[in-house]
């Protein structure tokens, strides 16, 4: 899934470039569009108070500055770990790089863990969740 923004003032910090945390931010906007794509409705999935899906780790790498105006692409590549958590991986680039074939901006992923929100216990991810992330990777190669 492509995911589109173009960097605002707000996602910027006083030297005029994105701060870390909006980039993650808007790599869960990302996120949250994917998952709507895939046909999952959040929101329901939220007020059922089933399921909640916490981020238990995240992580970012810059190789080049973003600043305002810049319009970019995020590719959003779900991945299986087990029964009961996923990885969300994130490429960004700006949409000129991404069209040129040039190298990618900054990388993130994000780690998602199912829990039943009123036990706090894992669970096993929804079948919907199951088809999105995908099958579990092989470790043989």
């Amino acid at each position: 899934m492509i995911y589109q923004h173009t960097i605002r003032l707000e996602d910027t910090d006083a030297a005029g470039v994105v701060y870390f945390a909006r980039l993650l931010s808007i790599c869960h906007y990302a996120y949250e569009a994917a998952i709507a794509e895939a046909g999952i409705d959040l929101a329901q999935i939220l007020a059922e108070a089933k399921l909640a899906i916490p981020i238990v780790e995240a992580q970012i790498r810059f190789f080049a500055p973003l600043c305002l105006g810049d319009q970019i692409t995020i590719e959003v590549v779900p991945s299986i770990m087990d029964a009961n958590q996923f990885q969300v991986d994130y490429t960004i680039y700006t949409l000129a790089g991404k069209l040129a074939g040039d190298r990618p901006v900054s990388q993130a992923s994000t780690h998602h863990v199912c829990i039943n929100p009123k036990t706090r216990q894992r669970q096993p991810l929804t079948p919907p969740l199951t088809q999105w992330v995908g099958s579990p990777k092989s470790s043989a190669s």
